[in-house]
């Protein structure tokens, strides 16, 4: 990652390369690693492969829709009105401490959804980025290295970083429409993970009910029961239609 005044060094190989002219990608003229240009030098540039079309995404909407923290039947009644491929880039570290290495993801860009942040890059399916598929959207990388290392945490055992790299993930941008309403979400297109900040949820208020009436139950049953077993079997006995009346909720909202 390093530069002089003849080039700029390869990660992979220590190779130096001529000062590309405009370009923030290349590939090393020795070992043909792919490369991102940073202002601080070379980097090495991967991507994750697109495992999931537009079925197997479309599938993985559905299957997150029928989850629990939805609203019931959300998969049946949404309508999907957009899959669009995008491309998004993170950078990624690598580091060593005292748990064994690490693997640190950082946005490299402008984050549509705030669960980026929190991305993790599965460092074995990295491969070589060449160039983005027909029809895949690309954003490009706007955050530099330098910013994204300052917002790597230091804690105890964190180790030092061994490697840092630019890697596109690639997703499916999804557009649905509920209620009236318009939501998005991004599917993972390696993993199948979708990534969602906003969406129709369950109501909380039956939930709430449930956690008032047990509260209520368990707190009059240890107030008024004095000998410790009776008051395991009457907490007992409460649990049980508790646990019903909560399963009738998640199946109901």
């Amino acid at each position: 990652m390093s530069g002089s005044a003849a080039g700029l060094s390869c990660p992979q190989c220590g190779g130096e390369n001529p000062l590309p002219s405009g370009e923030r990608i290349l590939h090393c003229a020795f070992c043909g690693a792919s490369l991102f240009v940073d202002r601080a030098g070379l980097v090495s540039h991967y991507r994750l492969p697109r495992l999931l079309d537009r079925a197997a995404a479309a599938e993985a909407l559905r299957r997150w829709m029928a989850g629990n923290e939805t609203v019931k039947d959300l998969d049946a009644k949404a309508e999907v009105r957009e899959l669009v491929a995008v491309s998004f880039p993170v950078w990624m570290f690598r580091r060593q401490g005292e748990r064994g290495e690490t693997v640190v993801a950082e946005p490299a860009a402008a984050t549509p959804e705030p669960q980026m942040a929190d991305l993790e890059v599965p460092a074995g399916k990295l491969e070589p980025y060449r160039s983005e598929d027909d029809g895949v959207e690309a954003v490009a990388a706007s955050v530099p290295l330098a910013t994204a290392r300052g917002w790597l945490g230091q804690g105890a055992g964190d180790g030092e970083v061994t490697e840092a790299a630019l890697v596109h993930v690639p997703f499916w941008r999804a557009a649905y429409a509920f209620g009236g309403q318009t939501y998005g979400a991004l599917v993972e297109a390696s993993t199948g993970a979708v990534l969602a900040s906003v969406f129709p949820a369950k109501a909380e208020a039956p939930f709430v009910l449930v956690a008032i009436l047990g509260l209520l139950a368990f707190g009059a049953e240890g107030f008024l029961i004095v000998n410790p077993l009776w008051k395991a079997l009457a907490y007992l006995l409460t649990s049980a239609p508790l646990a019903m009346v909560a399963w009738w909720v998640t199946r109901r909202v």
